[in-house]
């Protein structure tokens, strides 16, 4: 389940960047080494350093990405960074099977109203993180259609939360 919560704009692209510096620091470092090392070990097998240098860089991105997965996740300076991931990918969840859930709440269908207000809610508060306010224009006639269908069926506005689950129904109707 996904939450959306109240992150101050300015600190996330803050608390971002800077974690964004200590994954391209790691990277690298453990990208050089393992292409100087690939050169180093297997320049005597090819005489293309070119394709070992970018195998090596590709090992070091894989390790960099297990790294960060394993031991940086949940760290505190990663908290912003892993929230903004989680929020991308519930919207994701909901943009696989958009159409089908727009048709739904169309038909006036409660769970998908929940659904698209959900993303809704999401997409404004991604684009307010990300400082994208341009992007917010194109939801601004949909998103006043489903808050006006859910005032009329009586259903919360505050929808600021989320379970895959939800859009498993629209999935198997493919």
């Amino acid at each position: 389940m996904f939450k959306i919560e109240s992150v101050d704009p300015v600190y996330y692209r803050k608390k971002t960047r800077n974690a964004t510096l200590i994954i391209m620091a790691v990277f690298i470092v453990i990208g050089f080494a393992f292409a100087s090392l690939t050169v180093k070990y297997l320049g005597d097998f090819s005489n293309n350093k070119l394709v070992l240098n970018l195998m090596g860089a590709f090992v070091g991105l894989m390790l960099t990405a297990y790294i960060i997965k394993t031991f940086f996740a949940n760290k505190p300076w990663m908290k912003e960074s892993m929230y903004a991931w989680r929020l991308k990918r519930s919207l994701m969840h909901i943009t696989n099977v958009l159409d089908k859930v727009q048709k739904a709440a169309k038909q006036n269908d409660p769970h998908a109203l929940k659904v698209m207000r959900f993303y809704h809610l999401g997409l404004e508060h991604m684009h307010k993180l990300e400082a994208n306010s341009s992007a917010s224009i194109d939801i601004i006639s949909e998103k006043k259609d489903i808050e006006e269908k859910m005032i009329e069926q009586g259903l919360e506005l505050n929808q600021t939360e989320f379970d895959p689950s939800w859009v498993k129904r629209y999935k198997r109707e493919e």
